[in-house]
């Protein structure tokens, strides 16, 4: 009977690896493979092991690996022009991309930022995993592919109006630019319509940090119009009142992405 519960357990740690990380469950069943192999007998140090294999696995074997496949990991630091919200992203291997998106995002940064200035960094969420058409990343319906990366809008200090150089929410998303009167107001749209998962990140407590920032519409605006002129970018998707307030109401590629989706008054999802 232990053996079966052993069996169970290293089971649903596999497939909860493999679902959040795509490559854990792999690196799970190595660091078990060794463990035995080296005769390791207590808990602590099998854990100690996996954490070993799996920090070594992220920053040094699966980035190069994943270049052979097409993909290319962002940049973990945040001291450049492109950053991740959050160096979560990374361990959990969310942050590959194609190459083209990924000249593609800092071609825009470089516009964005000529200076290389603190204030104007790109601050990116959620992208794709090292391998594999096919396998989306949870809870994106795509980011399957390489061509798909969410980018945190700009936002300055509601006060002084200065740049605000931190994240807003610790996942980067769930820090939501409301409808105002007379905008569009999808949310409730999709809401009524029964999809209700287009406002879940609503019910989450603690995304949302703080009141101290606003949206910058001006460097904002600024960020999507440099997208939008890329020509490797096909599609951009924010909330249909956003798209409207920050001038985009005649540009084809940016769209609604459908009720089927989740609110995108957080973030800017774009795509090759």
């Amino acid at each position: 009977m232990n053996k079966f519960f052993k069996i169970a357990g290293i089971t649903f740690l596999f497939m909860l690896l493999t679902v959040l990380t795509q490559v854990g469950g792999i690196l799970l069943l190595m660091s078990i493979f060794i463990a035995n192999k080296l005769r390791i007998q207590t808990s602590l140090q099998k854990v100690g092991l996996f954490i070993l294999i799996y920090v070594f696995a992220t920053f040094i074997i699966v980035p190069p690996i994943a270049e052979i496949f097409g993909r290319q990991a962002l940049p973990i630091s945040s001291k450049g022009q492109v950053i991740p919200n959050n160096i979560m992203m990374c361990l959990l291997h969310r942050h590959y991309v194609s190459p083209t998106l990924y000249k593609l995002i800092h071609d825009v940064a470089s516009q964005m930022n000529p200076k290389k200035e603190s204030t104007a960094q790109l601050r990116y969420l959620d992208a794709n995993f090292p391998f594999i058409d096919g396998f989306p990343i949870l809870p994106h319906r795509s980011h399957d592919d390489g061509n798909k990366l969410d980018l945190a809008f700009m936002y300055v200090h509601r006060a002084d109006h200065k740049a605000w150089k931190h994240r807003v929410s610790f996942l980067g998303y769930g820090f939501f630019e409301e409808p105002l009167r007379g905008e569009v107001n999808m949310p409730q749209q999709c809401a009524q319509k029964g999809y209700w998962q287009y406002g879940l990140l609503e019910k989450i407590p603690g995304l949302k940090t703080h009141d101290k920032v606003q949206l910058d519409e001006f460097s904002t605006a600024k960020l999507i119009k440099l997208l939008s002129k890329h020509p490797d970018t096909k599609k951009i998707f924010i909330e249909p009142h956003l798209k409207n307030r920050l001038g985009f109401a005649n540009d084809s590629k940016v769209r609604f992405h459908g009720c089927a989706a989740v609110r995108h008054d957080d973030h800017i999802h774009i795509e090759l």
